[in-house]
């Protein structure tokens, strides 16, 4: 065959393994699976050992970002599997390197890199997009040289050109990840935020709304379930504003009678009742220049409503038992675990006083809807009640953190505090396992209660099915310590596969690893 033939022929094979990698490209949507599904084919078809993407942020530091081996596996440690004497050769030049034996060419022999690796041949290509430098891919082979032969290194070529685009977007993803987190870190250096906990993206937005209303006169509604923490958002906005310096004063108004409520509220005179043998102030009075705090407001009666409204909007109340009107410049906040608009169409809570607490509404996120926190609230718990009760350094196991992820907490962060405490109080070593938390830790909707719920048979079968695949891929990353590879393989599904029921159960695997 001729030159030109041959040529020919190896464009047409360069082309038909980019397309094969194009065709599994395009069926992930993810961009960290995209580039590493990217990875795995250039590896296997370059014959390399193992392939490094790396990306250059703006702060100078390269990123690890895809790390994959022979046997499509994450690499543990990326960093200390690659030659940094060629990584800083080709982002200062731009340049390709192409090594046929690394330890034996004079530039890199005396690398330490290089010799404590024992590199063979490497090809190391850099990533531009738009003339700008994003990254490198790196691929090595140790057990031999010479492995990359010239129509290899064309192939890295245009592999490197093909994923430059997506290299671009994963460095501009990680960009807009680290933003979030430094929002994050300035709320709580800027804000007092006290026992608040959490960094799923509906409690960082939560945080920006508390810190952005916070210093304002604006009656506010917090939305929640109970055990959410809405009196702890309550008091962030206290303390957040003008009024810090000033009383807090919090009531449950779904915890006391209507007339003991109204006493409470706002105060009675000397024989204003049987047993008012003096005066008494109420809270609405306690709170003058301050915040007051009506938790479960759609408890209160029509009549009490009514005497709010006027609080509302003039500032103004008598006590039970007088006339003499008085007036207080609380600030109001508002809590419910019920839906007001249905109650005020049902009749049960004036319109009137639904617009006036209606301002501005905080929807605090149920705990099974922010999964990824419960490790983090977990951890926080332990530590709080490690130091009552003179526990120390107390950890969750794997286990027990995969058994808490498969919970749905229906008492929210509250049920979760109560159960690590009773953890502390029964633990017999450092590592919280299992048998140390309730032997019921089960969710209420499984087994029986899911046909219970279920209308047909087969919403019944899926529910159940959902449930047990989302229970088998948690065991499975609690046994790997949160890696997918090995959870994949030990499970008997492709890597594939298995990230994506990770996805689509919203399982944040980095919650398996020991010491987060």
């Amino acid at each position: 065959m001729n030159s030109s033939g041959a040529k020919s022929e190896t464009y047409l094979s360069v082309l038909e393994n980019l397309l094969e990698i194009g065709r599994k490209v395009l069926a992930e949507e993810d961009i960290d699976r995209v580039l590493a599904t990217a990875m795995d084919g250039a590896i296997r078809l370059s014959g390399a050992e193992r392939g490094i993407i790396i990306l250059f942020d703006h702060d100078g530091q390269p990123r690890f970002h895809t790390a994959r081996n022979l046997d499509r596996e994450d690499l543990e440690e990326p960093r200390n599997e690659i030659s940094r004497s060629i990584i800083r050769k080709v982002r200062k030049e731009k340049q390709p390197v192409f090594l046929k034996n690394a330890r034996e060419d004079p530039e890199f022999r005396a690398s330490k890199s290089v010799r404590g690796l024992k590199v063979l041949s490497v090809i190391c290509l850099p990533l531009i997009h738009d003339e700008d430098l994003v990254g490198a891919v790196y691929l090595d082979n140790r057990s031999f040289r010479s492995v990359f032969k010239p129509e290899t290194f064309h192939f890295a070529q245009k592999f490197a050109e093909f994923i430059s685009v997506a290299a671009a977007h994963a460095l501009e993803q990680q960009r807009l990840r680290d933003n979030v987190h430094a929002l994050q870190r300035d709320l709580h250096e800027q804000y007092s935020f006290g026992e608040i906990i959490g960094r799923h993206p509906a409690m960082t937005e939560i945080l920006r709304l508390v810190a952005q209303v916070a210093d304002t006169e604006a009656t506010i509604l917090i939305q929640g379930e109970s055990g959410t923490g809405k009196e702890l958002i309550a008091r962030a906005l206290h303390q957040n504003s003008s009024r810090g310096d000033r009383p807090f004063v919090a009531i449950n108004c779904g915890a006391l009678q209507e007339s003991l409520l109204e006493s409470e509220l706002f105060g009675h005179v000397k024989g204003a009742f049987t047993g008012a043998t003096e005066d008494k102030i109420g809270w609405f009075e306690r709170a003058h220049g301050g915040t007051i705090f009506l938790d479960e407001v759609g408890e209160m009666s029509p009549a009490l409503q009514l005497k709010l409204l006027r609080i509302l909007q003039t500032g103004e109340f008598s006590p039970v038992g007088s006339t003499v009107v008085r007036r207080t410049n609380a600030r109001v906040l508002a809590a419910t675990n019920r839906n007001l608009r249905r109650l005020v169409d049902e009749g049960r809570f004036r319109e009137d006083v639904f617009y006036r607490l209606n301002v501005i509404v905080l929807d605090v996120p149920p705990l099974r809807d922010r999964a990824s926190d419960i490790p983090l609230l977990a951890q926080h718990f332990l530590d709080q009640h490690g130091r009552k009760y003179g526990k120390r350094g107390l950890r969750l196991s794997p286990q027990a953190r995969a058994q808490l992820l498969k919970y749905p907490f229906p008492g929210n962060v509250r049920e979760l505090e109560n159960m690590m405490e009773r953890a502390v109080i029964l633990c017999k070593s450092d590592k919280i396992g299992v048998e140390e938390l309730p032997l019921n830790l089960s969710p209420p909707h499984s087994s029986n209660n899911a046909e219970a719920t279920a209308t047909t048979f087969r919403a019944a079968k899926q529910r159940l099915l959902a449930e047990f695949e989302r229970s088998f891929i948690l065991d499975r990353l609690a046994e790997s310590g949160g890696n997918i590879s090995q959870a994949a393989r030990a499970s008997g599904m492709d890597v594939k596969n298995f990230y994506e029921k990770i996805k689509r159960h919203g399982i944040d695997p980095k919650a398996m690893k020991a010491g987060e």
